[in-house]
C-alpha cells in the first residue's frame, strides 16, 4: 500500500513540475538600454549637466518592452521613459542645476549692465510659485502660494494652502523658488 501512495502522490505533483511559472516565463527589461536611451536623447552622459543624475536602480525589475521604449523630457526635473504597448513608466532624475546656474550666470552680467533686470518682478502675492529643491539623487517640486511679493534674489514666505504653515524659500527667477539651505 505504500508505493501505491507514493506512487500516486508523484502522479498528482507530477503536473506541478511541468506547469511554466511566471516568473522564470517573464523576460525584465535591461536597465543598461534605459541608460543609454535617456543619454542618447538628453544629449549628456550619467552624471553630466543635463544628463541623468544617475544610473537607473539595478533592483528595478520591469517587464521586457516588446516595443521601443518611448523617452521624452526633461519634464519637471526629468526624464520619462515609457513602454506603449505594456503601459509601465518610469522617471529618472536628471541633472538641471548646472544648466540653471549657466542660464542665471548668462543673465547676471545684463542685470549689471543696468538693463533693467536686477529689479524683475519675480513673483506677486497670491499667485502661484513652483517650489523646487535639488538635491544628488532626487529633485522634488510642488506648487505653492506666495504670500508676498517678491523678486529675484529675494527670500518671501510661501504656504501650499491659505491656513498651512509658511515656508521661507528664495525666488531663482520669476515664478520659481527654491528652499533655503542649511
Amino acid at each position: 500500500m505504500p508505493a501505491r501512495t507514493t506512487a500516486l502522490a508523484i502522479s498528482l505533483m507530477m503536473p506541478l513540475f511541468v506547469l511554466p511559472t511566471p516568473a522564470l516565463g517573464q523576460a525584465t527589461q535591461d536597465l543598461g538600454e534605459i541608460d543609454v536611451l535617456v543619454a542618447a536623447t538628453m544629449g549628456a552622459e550619467i552624471g553630466e549637466p543635463g544628463g541623468a543624475r544617475a544610473p537607473v536602480d539595478r533592483r528595478l525589475k520591469l517587464k521586457a518592452c516588446p516595443v521601443a521604449l518611448e523617452v521624452t523630457g526633461p519634464d519637471l526635473g526629468a526624464a520619462a521613459v515609457r513602454c506603449p504597448s505594456l503601459g509601465w513608466r518610469i522617471r529618472v532624475p536628471l541633472d538641471l542645476a548646472a544648466e540653471r546656474a549657466q542660464a542665471a550666470a548668462a543673465r547676471a552680467p545684463q542685470a549689471r549692465s543696468g538693463s533693467g533686470q536686477q529689479g524683475q518682478e519675480g513673483i506677486k502675492r497670491g499667485e502661484p510659485i513652483l517650489l523646487t529643491v535639488d538635491r544628488p539623487m532626487f529633485s522634488l517640486s510642488r506648487v505653492m502660494i506666495a504670500d508676498k511679493d517678491g523678486r529675484v534674489g529675494e527670500v518671501i514666505s510661501v504656504r501650499d494652502e491659505p491656513k498651512g504653515k509658511p515656508i521661507f524659500v528664495r525666488i531663482v527667477e520669476p515664478g520659481r523658488a527654491t528652499i533655503l539651505s542649511n
